[in-house]
C-alpha cells in the first residue's frame, strides 16, 4: 500500500509556480501547470544542478547550468545537453494539501 506524504500546500503554489520540498532527504520539484501539480526529481540529470532555480514556461522547467529543458508532466529531456529522464511522481491532492508518493513512477 502506498502512503503519500503531505508536503506543501495549494495555496503556496499557484499556476506557473515552483517549490522545490525534501521527501526522504530526496529533492523533489513541484510545479503547477495551469492549475494541475505535477512533482519530479528537482536535480538536472545533466549535470546535478538544481531545476528549481530554473523558470517553469508552459509545463517545461528549464536548468540555469547549461539550458536542459524538461518537461515536468513527463520528466522527458526536451533540449540537450540533458538526455536521461527525471524521475516523476504520483501527487494527490486532499483539500489543500499536495501529497506525493515517495516512491518514483519512472
Amino acid at each position: 500500500m502506498t502512503t503519500f506524504i503531505t508536503v506543501a500546500t495549494l495555496s503556496e503554489l499557484g499556476p506557473g509556480m515552483t517549490k522545490r520540498v525534501t521527501v526522504s532527504g530526496h529533492p523533489i520539484l513541484l510545479a503547477n501547470v495551469d492549475g494541475q501539480v505535477y512533482a519530479c526529481d528537482d536535480t538536472c540529470t545533466h549535470e546535478d544542478s538544481s531545476l528549481y532555480l530554473g523558470c517553469l514556461k508552459g509545463a517545461l522547467i528549464s536548468c540555469t547550468l547549461h539550458g536542459s529543458r524538461f518537461d515536468v508532466r513527463s520528466g522527458l529531456p526536451q533540449e540537450e545537453p540533458a538526455t536521461e529522464s527525471l524521475k516523476t511522481y504520483e501527487i494527490q491532492i486532499e483539500g489543500d494539501e499536495i501529497r506525493i508518493d515517495p516512491n518514483p513512477r519512472t
